[in-house]
């Protein structure tokens, strides 16, 4: 029966992290791209609580000012990221040499790193040499094999990418070795096809051994369109995070694990073993979900608007917590963490309150209001998430009493 709200001494500290102890900043360089994805968040034809394809890109007196931005947000802090994000980033490289060289020389004293997302198809040597140089993360995207990734990725001619983009890290890889280590793949997947189709990209092609990939699910928020799951997708990935249980147990090894489902079941054991450090719910709390909106990952798009990280709506005006000129807006700020009010008692007497995953984009209407219906509509996906953390905490409580000898013997050897 906590009260679910942010008390006012956090919600302080709150204004005072955005103040002070910005971490990142992602800047959105171009809103124009030379693919058409047909899943895109930006399409045309879907996502209407999104914006949608354009020709717009920043300005280098927009970016400089952002750059500025976080300098002056982030006196606290001992090292910062800039991202560079589209729209396709490539096309605007200009901007991001002078980010760069201009963040090198503001930030100095400081530990700076940058990252850049990008589908790989305008990547050259002297680009590549480039990323190397000044510590930037490359990040391509790629959705599986040549058949999943070419029904999807396509450019605006509706011409497949799978073959040029694998060119693409092939390049890296020759080009700078050392460097092509790093890289990670950034993959989308469709739960309506089969979970092998995804997976076998990691068997079959020996570019992606070892390599770093970040799987999300394809994004119809703002369409209110429900995801559906193809039965073998459902069994295909249990079992794998089963597997990667077993792993995490010592008694198979990692390599037998989906690499695009490993890193979420040691997510999930990582919350199970945090619920050590949780306590009794505070008379004034709020759920487990929302971070501090934009202090983690603040985006500022073309129009020097801040958002709390790129996954938002850019139309929504309660997605929007501020401006470059203005600074940010702390009612929206409140009202995107706290999102925990809008559906008020449901929240409050729920039984995952403290595992709630839920932030505000959860509950944005794509209009500017904060739906309960919405919020509420996503509260089975927050309860499945809680049941599976609750589930691996009572496994390890059981495994050192009825498999101990087991386990323990292989963790000696």
């Amino acid at each position: 029966g906590a009260d679910v709200r942010v008390g006012s001494c956090k919600y302080l500290l709150n204004q005072q992290t955005l103040d002070r102890r910005l971490l990142k900043l992602t800047l959105q360089v171009t809103q124009n791209c030379n693919f058409r994805c047909k899943y895109c968040v930006y399409s045309e034809n879907s996502n209407k609580g999104q914006r949608a394809h354009s020709t717009k890109n920043m300005s280098w007196e927009t970016a400089k000012k952002a750059v500025d931005f976080l300098w002056k947000h982030s006196i606290d802090t001992d090292y910062v990221n800039i991202g560079f994000y589209g729209g396709e980033p490539l096309l605007c490289m200009e901007i991001i040499q002078q980010v760069i060289a201009y963040s090198e020389k503001l930030f100095l004293g400081k530990e700076l790193s940058f990252n850049i997302t990008t589908n790989g198809t305008l990547l050259n040597e002297k680009y590549i040499q480039y990323f190397k140089k000044h510590n930037v993360s490359l990040m391509i995207s790629l959705d599986g094999n040549k058949e999943i990734n070419d029904s999807n990725r396509v450019l605006q001619d509706g011409t497949g990418t799978y073959d040029i983009v694998m060119k693409k890290i092939a390049m890296v890889r020759q080009v700078e070795p050392d460097y092509a280590k790093k890289m990670q793949i950034s993959m989308v997947i469709d739960p309506q096809k089969d979970f092998d189709c995804f997976n076998s990209i990691y068997i079959q092609e020996k570019d992606f051994d070892h390599l770093f990939v970040a799987a999300t699910v394809v994004d119809k928020e703002y369409d209110n369109d429900k995801i559906d799951m193809s039965e073998t997708y459902i069994w295909k990935s249990k079992y794998h995070r089963f597997l990667g249980v077993l792993s995490y147990l010592k008694r198979i090894d990692k390599d037998y694990v989906s690499p695009i489902v490993y890193l979420s079941v040691m997510a999930d054991i990582k919350r199970c073993h945090d619920m050590d450090l949780y306590h009794r719910l505070l008379e004034i709390d709020a759920p487990g979900g929302p971070c501090i909106p934009g202090q983690l990952r603040l985006f500022c798009n073309v129009d020097k608007k801040l958002f709390p990280c790129e996954r938002v709506s850019e139309t929504s005006s309660i997605s929007c917590i501020g401006s470059l000129d203005e600074g940010f807006n702390m009612e929206n700020v409140k009202k995107f963490l706290n999102v925990g009010q809008v559906a008020g008692e449901e929240c409050k007497y729920c039984w995952s309150f403290r595992y709630c995953i839920l932030c505000g984009k959860k509950a944005d209407d794509g209009h500017g209001k904060m739906d309960p219906q919405i919020k509420l509509k996503h509260c089975p996906e927050s309860r499945s998430s809680a049941e599976i953390i609750f589930k691996l905490k009572l496994l390890f409580k059981e495994v050192p009493n009825y498999y101990g000898k087991q386990c323990f013997e292989v963790q000696e050897e």
